[in-house]
Order: structure tokens, then sequence, then C-alpha cells
């Protein structure tokens, strides 16, 4: 009797390691930044300049990173080359939106008085991507062609890809809401060995110390300081 239960322990133990028993869905946030006070979607926003990140991953073609995202609906990244992107142009991409069934990849231009005008460049299906019970953490990729993808972390395939013509620069980043309370979390730590999909929706790029461009680092460092 006792060597079945000896069995069955070393059975469970090798099916369920012990960290699986105390792992929880807020796991993926350690190590992130909270973003503070979350505006409404046409308040002034808080931007935060690059400079202050401590965790952005490069490979020879690219920069990402990542942010997790808790709310029912209407996720909102910003970003751009300004503190103050009035009468410019950024970068705005949406997690979950349209009451959690799609996202989209946009330009956003916003006047003076701020009148906001938006030129979808993708628009997708997402039914169900976010949750209010917990984060869900994504990767986004900024490529040196103007490509941006977005991806749940952990996974091959990007869900949302679009091309910026225009290749507005990421100095700046900030997140928004719609008519529900959303939580952000940002700066998070990224696998210096992650595996980077492009092309046909899955292409593999390794980052390697010897693939980091760090040229493209300085320049944008230089750029967002005020």
């Amino acid at each position: 009797m006792n060597s079945l239960i000896v069995a069955a322990t070393i059975v469970i133990s090798m099916l369920f390691p012990a960290d699986a028993f105390h792992s929880n869905s807020f796991d993926v946030i350690k190590g992130c930044k909270q973003y503070g006070h979350v505006g409404n979607y046409n308040d002034p926003l808080t931007y935060i300049p690059i400079t202050d990140l401590q965790n952005l991953g490069f490979t020879n073609k690219s920069m990402f990173f990542k942010i997790a995202v808790q709310g029912s609906t209407d996720g909102f990244l910003r970003f751009g080359d300004s503190l103050y992107p009035y009468n410019k142009e950024v970068i705005e991409i949406v997690f979950g939106g349209w009451t959690n069934t799609k996202s989209a990849g946009r330009r956003q231009h916003r006047t003076a008085s701020n009148k906001a005008t938006n030129t979808v460049l993708a628009e997708v299906q997402t039914p169900m991507l976010l949750s209010a019970d917990r984060p869900t953490m994504f990767l986004v990729e900024l490529f040196d062609d103007g490509t941006i993808q977005v991806r749940i972390d952990g996974q091959d395939h990007s869900f949302l890809l679009f091309n910026d013509t225009k290749m507005i620069p990421f100095y700046y980043v900030a997140f928004t809401k719609g008519s529900k309370d959303m939580v952000y979390f940002y700066d998070c730590p990224v696998d210096k060995y992650a595996k980077i999909c492009y092309e046909d929706g899955k292409v593999y790029v390794y980052r390697d110390e010897g693939s980091l461009n760090e040229s493209k680092w300085e320049t944008a460092k230089n750029q967002s300081i005020v």
C-alpha cells in the first residue's frame, strides 16, 4: 500500500510541478510597472519617454516590448515622437474594442483643439481577447520597415499585423480607455531569446547579443529627451 502511495506521489509530482500549485494569472505581470492614472479617450495623457523603459528587446530588424492589459473592453496604446502630440500623428493600437470583439491598428491625428481623426490601418476579429478578471500579456513588435505586429505573449502567430508607411517613431508611449475602467502594465521583462514572427505570420528571428541594434536604441533615447 505504501509503495502505491509513493508511486502516486511521484506521478503527481511529475505531472504537476510544485510551481503549478502556486501559479496564478497575475504571475505574468511580475517585474512590470503599473501605468498610473488612466485617462479617458480624449483626455490629455501622460506619455512615458522610452528612456524610462528598462525592458526593450531588439533584433537586427525590429524592436519589441511587452504590455499587459486588464479590462472588459477597449484597451488603447498610443505612441509617437512627442510628449504632447497635438497637431501631430501617433499610432494607436486597439485591444479588444467594440465590446471585446475586434482589435485594430490605426494612425491618429489630433488637432490643437483636441479633435481626433483616425485612419484605420488594420481591423481584425478578436472575440474575448480581454478579461476584466486577469491581465493578458501582449508582445508588440515594431519593424524597421514600418510593420507593426501584436501577439499574445507565448504564441507564435500575431493576431494583428499592419504597416505604418509614415513610420511614426516610438519615442513616447501612453495608454487610455473608453467607457470602462482599464489597468495597464508596461516595461515588462522580455525574453532575450524571444522567437519573432513576421512574414506569412511566422518567421523565426532569435535575439542574441550579437544581433542587438544598439544604434537604434541610442537614436531613440536621444530623440525622446525633452
